[in-house]
C-alpha cells in the first residue's frame, strides 16, 4: 500500500452518455445526481481505489432505484479544490439481462505513479474548475446506438 505524503480530498461525479446534435455522444452530467455525488478524504492508494469502486456500485443501485434508461455511466473521481482527475470506473448494463457491471477494473492515478495530485505536492495556490462538461471520445459499450439522454 502506497501511503500519500500530503492527505487530499476528491470529489466524485456521475457522468451518463448524453446525444449532442442528434448525431454526437459525450459524456455529461446526469441530471438526476447532484454535481458533486460524493466527498472523500484519501490518505492512500488503496482509499482512492475503494472510494471509486465502492460508489460505483452505489450509482449502479440507484440507477435501477430511479429507473433511468441510461446503457452506462462513468464514476470520476476528482481533487476537490483543483479538479486534478484522479481516477475512475466504468459501469455498463448488460444488453441481455439487465443487470449492471463494472466494464473494467477502476482505474486511478496512483496506477500511473502520481500519488499526490501536484497542485497538493506543489503547494500552489488552487482554483476551482467547474464541472466537467463532456470528456474526450473513446470507444465504449455505453455508447451504443440507444439509451442516449438528450442534452438539455
Amino acid at each position: 500500500m502506497v501511503t500519500h505524503s500530503n492527505e487530499f480530498d476528491v470529489a466524485t461525479s456521475v457522468l451518463v452518455p448524453v446525444l449532442v446534435g442528434g448525431e454526437r455522444v459525450v459524456w455529461g452530467e446526469c441530471p438526476e445526481f447532484p454535481g458533486v455525488f460524493g466527498e472523500d478524504r484519501i490518505r492512500s492508494c488503496t482509499d482512492l481505489t475503494t472510494v471509486v469502486q465502492s460508489q460505483g456500485g452505489v450509482v449502479a443501485r440507484l440507477v435501477e432505484r430511479l429507473r433511468l434508461d441510461v446503457p452506462g455511466f462513468r464514476l470520476l473521481a476528482r481533487e476537490r479544490e483543483a479538479g486534478t482527475l484522479a481516477g475512475g470506473v466504468e459501469w455498463v448494463r448488460d444488453k441481455h439481462f439487465g443487470l449492471w457491471r463494472q466494464y473494467d477494473e477502476p482505474w486511478t492515478a496512483c496506477d500511473y505513479g502520481q500519488h499526490v495530485p501536484p497542485a497538493v505536492l506543489t503547494g500552489v495556490p488552487r482554483q476551482r474548475r467547474g464541472g466537467v462538461r463532456s470528456l474526450p471520445e473513446q470507444a465504449s459499450p455505453a455508447t451504443g446506438a440507444y439509451g442516449y439522454r438528450r442534452a438539455a
